[in-house]
């Protein structure tokens, strides 16, 4: 495990630009400014005084507090607010609490917008399966294979930013600095090399080979997507057909690369006789796996870079968002598959 270098006091005078030191004391679930660089996140809460959601924004005054009920935001509190709507993100938490260099927090933003993106693609399979049940239109087939190729690429870049989390933070260890610049560049080196050439610890090194094979497959994926090349047989994509209790791709023509994780993804039994598989559970596949993965970084981060003190103690974030049950029913997802007629889990419609 690797110290963070403190860098003095200097990164508190970039915190003076909004606010003084003294007027995070207002913020209740502030218990530790940090004068080491970080950065103090400033997000909604529920005060206990009254029980009404608040958050302190900087004005001319120092920081003042304005009613503030999120709708698509992280906030802090001690226990999860609303269970159906709300969820905890630990990457976002930990980073937040013990990692909140600018840069570091920047990624660890877009890293949650990316995760977000991921349930907005199930809202728009169930809108877009909702609008065929009414038109019976096949072109709708086009809407879900473009969110479908969308969802590789996304998950795809999730990677490199957590890369890029690591490598802000490995500046600060005395470490030979990581400069390979992609997370495909990282899992592609032995465990040796890792260590050797960077000083990574053991359960850094163990999370690279843990998802080595999984983001390996989904960098094919979006590679063949989005830099096709003309080749004898070449298949890159796959037809996506449209059904009444959702849409499907043929089993004999799934992307290149699923075919060794297709029995988790689609068991005997939910394979129709036609030889269609549901795109429903491969999207809730693939997201689970990268949820999985962020949980796994965040705390193979936490066992590789000593924590620095917790800027709160009782608090911890959570994220709320129109979006979230999607990320909250995957398992449900993909263990369903196929959805009866009339049934629509759109949160839009």
């Amino acid at each position: 495990m690797k110290n963070v270098d403190s860098e003095g006091s200097s990164s508190l005078r970039n915190t003076v630009r909004t606010a003084k030191r003294e007027e995070f004391a207002k913020v209740p679930y502030v218990h530790h400014v940090p004068a080491d660089g970080r950065t103090v996140f400033l997000a909604p809460y529920v005060d206990k005084t009254d029980h009404k959601w608040k958050v302190h924004v900087p004005s001319s005054r120092g920081l003042a507090w304005i009613f503030a009920e999120p709708v698509e935001s992280c906030y802090y509190a001690e226990l999860i607010a609303d269970q159906a709507k709300d969820i905890h993100v630990e990457i976002m938490d930990v980073i937040a609490r013990h990692y909140s260099f600018d840069p570091v927090l920047r990624n660890a933003l877009e890293l949650l917008r990316r995760l977000l993106n991921c349930a907005v693609v199930l809202d728009k399979y169930f809108i877009w399966l909702s609008q065929f049940r009414r038109t019976k239109n096949p072109m709708l087939a086009n809407l879900v294979q473009t969110d479908l190729e969308f969802l590789f690429g996304n998950v795809r870049t999730s990677y490199d930013i957590m890369q890029n989390m690591l490598e802000e933070l490995w500046k600060k260890t005395k470490q030979p600095p990581l400069k390979q610049g992609s997370f495909r560049r990282m899992v592609q080196m032995t465990p040796s090399n890792l260590e050797q050439k960077y000083g990574l610890p053991k359960p850094m090194i163990d999370y690279y080979q843990s998802t080595k094979d999984f983001f390996l497959t989904i960098r094919k994926i979006r590679d063949d997507i989005y830099h096709y090349q003309t080749a004898p047989k070449a298949d890159l994509t796959s037809i996506i057909f449209c059904d009444i209790e959702g849409f499907a791709l043929s089993e004999r023509h799934l992307f290149v690369g699923l075919k060794s994780y297709a029995p988790d993804i689609w068991p005997t039994n939910k394979i129709k006789p036609n030889e269609l598989v549901s795109v429903l559970a491969l999207m809730s596949y693939i997201i689970i796996k990268t949820v999985q993965a962020t949980e796994g970084f965040s705390q193979a981060l936490a066992a590789s870079i000593i924590p620095l003190e917790s800027i709160s103690e009782s608090y911890r974030l959570f994220l709320r968002s129109p979006y979230v049950p999607h990320l909250l029913k995957l398992d449900r997802y993909l263990n369903e598959q196929w959805i009866e007629e009339g049934v629509s889990y759109s949160l839009m419609s």
